[in-house]
């Protein structure tokens, strides 16, 4: 039966809040600061007004109070006006406390807008254009591959701290993950993407050429054509279905999915092997299923010298998703 989609960035076992089909996604992603300023002006706007009625009530309690402390000097009866001159000061201290609320809201406005206006906003990652009518041998993009550029946004500074020099997608499938990464790292370095599937290959050219991006695809089972420890960046999201080990030799779409026992038969050829494949200080990111058995490639990858990091997981029809990094002991 199908369950909704939920995500989080905190724990494998948790019970996470609700996503809905990635569609909205850029929609929302476009649309979140422009919603936000006019909001952030209109509290800014009411919070100035009500300042400056607090302070034009405060002069006028500091004007009646001087002024009945006049008339209470210049009565001969002897009138008491200590009662009243009570109540202004108790009103006055009212609105010393009004002050300082209004304060405390004022400073925290200023850093929203402080946040807003910088020049380097938070990036809303948006898909890649893409467009596969003339390769249906190739993997539509689904709820994993939008669940790996969510990865990627949450990611971006790491990304960008780390610098790498030589970036690679294996399985590329349509090329919008990588296209993706090229957004977020533009120039900075080289890219290169493998698949099997030659007309993958030729998808993932055209996904480049769409958005502009330097792309260099190589028809290849892995990364068996490169050399030892390049990469700085590996990103690889695998057939990860389990299925029976046959299927995984068979041709078209199902190799794009069939992951063999346990879904892990091609993720494990490549986590084996992924201490030849990454340069110093490299990072891995997988999508992995839970039916792929997590903790059990935690147990693999420690034992192999690699941290294990849940990015981002989520429920969709049926499915557990996770996409994980993995780093070097250091």
């Amino acid at each position: 039966m199908d369950v909704d989609s939920e995500s989080t960035a905190t724990s494998i076992d948790e019970n996470t809040e609700n996503f809905c089909d990635n569609p909205t996604r850029d929609t929302l992603a476009e649309g979140l600061m422009g919603l936000i300023k006019p909001t952030v002006d209109q509290l800014d706007e009411r919070v100035r007004a009500t300042r400056i009625s607090q302070l034009e009530l405060k002069q006028c309690i500091e004007a009646l109070c001087e002024e009945l402390k006049k008339i209470g000097e210049s009565q001969q009866t002897g009138v008491d006006l200590d009662n009243y001159v009570k109540k202004l000061i108790n009103a006055k201290q009212r609105v010393t406390v009004l002050s300082n609320i209004l304060q405390n809201v004022q400073d925290r406005l200023n850093k929203v807008h402080a946040s807003i206006e910088k020049e380097t906003p938070v990036m809303l990652l948006t898909t890649p254009d893409y467009d596969l009518s003339d390769y249906p041998q190739v993997y539509e993009p689904g709820e994993d591959t939008f669940l790996f550029l969510d990865a990627l946004e949450m990611e971006v500074d790491f990304l960008r701290s780390i610098k790498p020099k030589f970036a690679v997608e294996i399985g590329s499938g349509s090329g919008v993950v990588i296209a993706a990464l090229e957004a977020i790292l533009e120039n900075s370095c080289a890219y290169f993407a493998t698949d099997i599937n030659p007309e993958a290959c030729a998808a993932t050219a055209n996904t480049s050429l769409l958005n502009g991006a330097c792309v260099d695809c190589v028809n290849m089972d892995l990364l068996g054509g490169f050399k030892r420890n390049l990469f700085d960046l590996i990103l690889f999201n695998p057939p990860y279905v389990v299925t029976e080990s046959e299927e995984i030799a068979g041709f078209g779409l199902n190799r794009a999915w069939a992951g063999g026992v346990n879904g892990r038969e091609i993720t494990d050829r490549l986590l084996f092997n992924l201490d030849n494949l990454l340069a110093s200080g490299g990072v891995c990111y997988m999508v992995l299923l839970k039916q792929n058995n997590i903790q059990e490639v935690r147990s693999i990858m420690h034992k192999n010298k690699f941290n294990t990091e849940l990015v981002v997981d989520r429920r969709h029809r049926g499915e557990h998703l996770y996409v994980v990094k993995f780093t070097r002991f250091f």
